[in-house]
């Protein structure tokens, strides 16, 4: 059950990252760049960083859950 609330909470985190990176690039490109035709590659950002969350998210919480049993032993 852990696994799978740290694999819907990376999906959540890449996609809001995701989102966020998009209109910071596609707005930093539209006014200095004036070229609309690449942004189409900005909006592959929010669903390839979703996939991405979603597998590093039970690394993460796998990681987090080992350093607290190092802790605990010492």
């Amino acid at each position: 059950m852990r696994t799978v609330a740290a694999v819907l909470l990376g999906l959540i985190a890449g996609l809001f990252a995701g989102f966020a990176l998009e209109v910071l690039i596609g707005a930093a490109g539209h006014f200095l760049l004036d070229g609309p035709d690449w942004l189409k590659v900005v909006a592959i950002f929010p669903p390839v960083l979703a996939v991405a969350g979603a597998v590093a998210g039970p690394f993460i919480d796998r990681r987090i859950q080992e350093d607290r049993r190092i802790q605990e032993d010492r």
